[in-house]
């Protein structure tokens, strides 16, 4: 939803959102993967994440989300934002019926930073 998204280490709010450009009402699922850079370290694999249904705010704005919206959010679990990350690229997982996966965005990585708390 921005070009780099940032957390501040120990922060587990906000969510990190990802606006897909179609619709996910089908989508049976989604998951969340992450990589340290420049090491490729993983340290987010495949964890769940949530597709929008519901009212969220976004960049300070109330929006009103469906499944059809095409938005996911990953919901940052304790250990995930401990350790300052000057740099990673994140994907989604979508399961799709029949067990069809697909990974978006389909190369390359979105990037974030998880930085220092003072």
């Amino acid at each position: 939803m921005s070009d780099i998204f940032t957390i501040r280490v120990g922060d587990r709010m906000p969510y990190l959102g990802y606006r897909f450009g179609f619709s996910l009402a089908l989508a049976t699922g989604v998951t969340f993967s992450a990589r340290a850079l420049p090491s490729k370290a993983v340290f987010i694999d495949r964890q769940p994440g949530i597709i929008a249904n519901g009212t969220y705010t976004i960049e300070g704005k109330e929006e009103v989300l469906t499944p059809a919206s095409g938005v996911a959010f990953y919901p940052w679990a304790a250990g995930d934002t401990a350790v300052e990350r000057k740099s990673f690229s994140f994907l989604f997982h979508i399961l799709w019926p029949g067990n069809l996966g697909e990974t978006l965005p389909s190369e390359g990585g979105e990037l974030g930073r998880i930085w220092e708390n003072y």
